[in-house]
């Protein structure tokens, strides 16, 4: 199991094992054990489960404002192009999660906010530090996944 809770954001990884035993055609006795990984990532109320799609729009952002972090600045200014959402529909009921980053006094920080229904609900600002820790749970979350197996019977 993986956890790992940070200023309200929780990333837990689990796995369930489930025990087969079996006669092969031999008359040897086996053992076999499916094994079935869950990611859940909570950013207060706004939960990711499994979702690799989500899940690689979150590490995918976090990377990139690693990245813009520690560019070298260009005659463009040093600016961090990155406004980021995960939304959440359940019938009239819409969650976003929104990753964007902010400027103040040449000190860039990672905004990440919850919004539900366009209402502002929770929100922390990272620094670039705090930003590499939770890239690197959520890198060792999404490694554990794993693809679903199907058996084919002959």
């Amino acid at each position: 199991m993986v956890k790992f809770e940070f200023k309200g954001i929780q990333i837990e990884a689990t796995a369930e094992l489930e025990q087969y035993d079996f006669r092969d055609s031999g008359g040897n006795y086996k053992t076999h054990f499916n094994r079935e990984a869950n990611v859940k990532i909570r950013f207060w109320d706004f939960v990711i489960l499994n979702d690799l799609y989500e899940l690689a729009v979150l590490k995918s952002s976090l990377n990139y404002f690693i990245q813009a972090y520690w560019k070298r600045s260009s005659k463009l200014g040093t600016r961090i192009k990155l406004a980021t959402s995960i939304e959440h529909k359940d019938n009239n009921f819409l969650q976003s999660l929104n990753l964007i980053a902010k400027q103040k006094n040449n000190i860039y920080s990672l905004e990440i906010s919850l919004t539900e229904n366009g209402n502002v609900i929770k929100g922390i600002y990272l620094n670039a530090r705090e930003v590499i820790m939770m890239d690197i749970a959520i890198s060792k979350a999404i490694s554990l996944l794993m693809p679903q197996t199907f058996y084919l019977k002959k």
